[in-house]
């Protein structure tokens, strides 16, 4: 079965965690392709005659044979198509077997686990959230309970990581899971837990935000965004909204087919969506149906510089077609396809086989070569001013994304603050929680009361400055920092994710302009 899609790949640099997640777009297919394969003969070491890769097989099999270390068969086979690839372009590239399953997690929509949130809390396993009705919520796990023992190991006061918590707590449905727990009420009990299916949503939030204005915010392109999409506008539709923000921020792709879905609840039948083509992959052009909730009514669509592949799809036919107004700030600029080839040892490989195009004959893709530092693209935009200053802007096509109709700059407003940083600290994130510990029922019960009404008393901030040796707050834009900052955090503990986005989108810039221009 042949099927196109669109996947995450994360790109590091040294100044940042994580520049962006960016797309592949590929056909799946049952072939084997090996690169590397070598054999011996009677003969002597011979490279294999028939073989369109005998100088490379002959090496391959020369090295493992003759070299004066023993070499890992495995990891030169990686190597060497990590090396094959890497020359070629920034998304052609290799994921190893150990990888893949964990790789296509988000899109597939689903993984085997126990259902919770958490965060380690001085250096302490603490759960922070429960999924309702997953296999921890069935054995009673809340909020605020420390996970001291997984299967009968300690996981307390040992440096874990959360890539550790992950890798125990994770694993096949219908597999045990033994916890050992420090409860809220100090005592400690022990809980069997049967992982079982956790569903990943690509819709975390949807909700009015201003009157008859919708707000709904896809963070990937999986499985199942398209019925998510189409329960999202019924419920809005039926609150009484009559224009709709579509956040695609910090959204790195997704399904191919997915995104089209998603245009096409928005663009008029036989308008075209996107098309694809390369030297060896023929045009195939995708067009929207009569199908869709939203044909109709003001759109805006939020975008900034990690909006990536699958969302530049669909910003960029909405654009194409001046069915909405893209707000915010230039997009990545991915349009390279791929397509995947699994090998038999479970890694797949991934080549760009075409480029995709916007309605109008757009490449997206940004440029890339031996002259063009990729991954310092972001760091480029920063210095250059493109991101705060719309002077800034050139609208550049030959530098790929999607450029936007209506510009709007990050928020440099905290920058300059001695206590920027402070709010991205661990020591931040403990106090917000021992904040929630001490209080675990907030006095503003109501999402709206909470929002407009919440204040953090400032002697407890300025204890925690103290205590961290950073002085004392004495401007009332530090002090607004952090109150908006432990809102957020609090946001997340006292109610649900869909309403820890919305007191966010109360907040945001790019969100109160497409209010603000979907009313004018």
């Amino acid at each position: 079965m042949n099927f196109v899609s669109l996947i995450h790949l994360p790109l590091r640099n040294k100044n940042f965690k994580l520049l962006t997640l960016v797309l592949f777009i590929g056909v799946f297919s049952a072939t084997t392709y090996w690169i590397g394969f070598y054999q011996n003969n009677k003969s002597g070491i011979h490279p294999n005659k028939s073989s369109k890769w005998e100088s490379v097989n002959f090496i391959l099999d020369h090295l493992l044979n003759s070299y004066v270390d023993s070499i890992d068969s495995k990891d030169l086979k990686q190597k060497t198509i990590q090396n094959i690839l890497k020359d070629l372009d920034p998304h052609s590239s290799y994921i190893p077997a150990d990888k893949r399953i964990s790789a296509n997690e988000s899109l597939v929509g689903h993984f085997g686990g126990v259902g919770i949130r958490f965060m380690i809390l001085r250096d302490t396993l603490t759960v922070v959230g429960v999924i309702e009705g997953g296999p921890s919520a069935k054995n009673e796990i809340e909020k605020r309970d420390r996970i001291i023992e997984i299967n009968g190991e300690n996981v307390a006061s040992i440096g874990l990581t959360n890539d550790d918590v992950l890798k125990k707590l994770k694993g096949k449905i219908g597999t045990k899971v033994e916890l050992k727990i420090l409860n809220k009420n100090q005592l400690i009990v022990e809980k069997t837990i049967i992982r079982d299916q956790i569903k990943l949503k690509s819709i975390v939030s949807n909700a009015i935000i201003a009157p008859g204005v919708g707000y709904i915010k896809i963070t990937t392109f999986s499985n199942s965004t398209d019925k998510e999409l189409q329960t999202a506008l019924k419920s809005l539709k039926n609150k009484g909204m009559k224009k709709l923000i579509l956040d695609l921020r910090f959204n790195g792709g997704g399904y191919l087919h997915q995104a089209i879905n998603v245009a096409d609840e928005f663009l008029k039948k036989d308008q075209m969506i996107v098309y694809t083509e390369g030297a060896h992959s023929p045009k195939m052009s995708q067009y929207a149906t009569n199908a869709g909730l939203f044909k109709e009514g003001a759109l805006a669509i939020l975008v900034n510089s990690t909006t990536a592949s699958a969302s530049e799809i669909v910003s960029g036919a909405i654009q194409d077609h001046k069915r909405g107004i893209i707000v915010g700030r230039r997009t990545f600029g991915k349009g390279l396809v791929q397509s995947p080839l699994m090998l038999s040892d479970s890694s797949e490989i991934r080549i760009t086989t075409s480029r995709y195009y916007t309605p109008l004959g757009r490449c997206i893709q940004k440029p890339y070569g031996d002259t063009i530092n990729y991954e310092e693209d972001l760091i480029n935009r920063i210095a250059n001013g493109e991101l705060s200053n719309k002077d800034s802007l050139t609208n550049d096509l030959a530098k790929g994304g999607i450029w936007p109709d209506a510009f709007s700059p990050i928020d440099t407003s905290n920058y300059l603050s001695p206590f920027y940083n402070v709010i991205y600290s661990q020591s931040w994130r403990d106090f917000c929680f021992d904040f929630y510990e001490n209080n675990p029922e907030t006095i503003h019960k109501e999402l709206s009361e909470f929002n407009k009404n919440f204040s953090l008393n400032k002697q407890d901030l300025n204890a925690f400055l103290s205590k961290e040796g950073l002085g004392k707050i004495v401007d009332v834009e530090d002090y607004e920092m952090f109150n908006k900052s432990i809102k957020l955090e609090l946001s997340s503990y006292y109610f649900t994710e869909n309403e820890r986005y919305i007191i966010s989108a109360f907040d945001d810039n790019d969100v109160q302009l497409a209010v603000k221009l979907l009313n004018n």
